[in-house]
């Protein structure tokens, strides 16, 4: 698939001014910078490309002893997976959903933002985000500074109110027509949070049977069709609080 091609006729493939701006605004959150849109010149490399949009500050220093967020934010094709690390160590103690790990079509990319939540720490640690996408891999990496005692965040969420933190979501996705498709919809939070998605028409997920949200909070999407374009939501709530994610999808012909 020729994506500097898809995405810059996305918006001449619609019927309607509504439909075409509301494609167009999507489609500027896959924002690449220039190196990355020259070698996109050749189709080869239009396949298979990885950026990163945002990744944590090299240091952080944190007084309070306040658990922090931790965000990477990366472009990539086939869509990425985001893994953070601790000292160099996978991050374990944390719930699962702070690991993006969705096996994604080598036909697809996305835009995938993924958070993580750092506990009070005592002295220096070094906190790394690894984003592949393909063969192609970034790493990330900031020091955090504390000059408090330290605090078992995952240990302690467990037993306190936490409400919910999407931790881990696509912002646009594309793939072709007819794949089976992951949308991720990571959360945490205590008591553990519900999580309900809405299609592109607002409507409850569950009346098509083509779509079906995991115990995990990912939404799979059988056969994609060109009428499954459009905002899909992801909303957690907990009796705490709730929040929300939307991903814009774009089924693309294939070639």
């Amino acid at each position: 698939m020729f994506y500097i091609v898809l995405l810059f006729a996305a918006a001449a493939l619609l019927s309607g001014g509504c439909r075409s701006a509301n494609v167009n605004k999507h489609m500027k959150l896959l924002e690449i910078d220039n190196n990355i849109g020259f070698n996109l010149q050749s189709r080869q490399a239009s396949r298979k490309f990885l950026t990163l949009m945002k990744k944590p500050n090299p240091m952080t220093v944190n007084p309070t002893g306040a658990p922090l967020e931790l965000t990477c934010d990366a472009v990539g094709a086939p869509a990425p997976s985001v893994h953070w690390f601790k000292n160099d160590a996978p991050i374990y103690e944390h719930d699962l959903e702070s690991n993006e790990v969705i096996d994604a079509n080598p036909t697809s990319l996305a835009r995938v933002t993924s958070t993580l939540l750092v506990p009070r720490t005592e002295g220096k640690v070094e906190y790394s985000c690894v984003v592949v996408a393909g063969s192609n891999t970034l790493r990330a990496s900031t020091i955090v500074y504390s000059t408090n005692g330290s605090t078992d965040f995952a240990e302690r969420s467990k037993l306190t109110p936490l409400a919910p933190r999407i931790l881990v979501t696509y912002k646009v996705f594309v793939d072709s027509i007819g794949n089976n498709v992951v949308l991720p919809c990571r959360v945490k939070g205590h008591p553990r949070p519900k999580i309900a998605w809405r299609d592109n028409g607002g409507r409850p997920v569950g009346r098509d049977p083509r779509m079906k949200v995991l115990r995990s909070g990912e939404l799979v999407i059988s056969s994609l069709r060109w009428s499954d374009m459009g905002e899909f939501i992801c909303h957690a709530t907990n009796m705490f609080g709730s929040q929300l994610a939307k991903t814009f999808v774009y089924p693309a012909r294939a070639e």
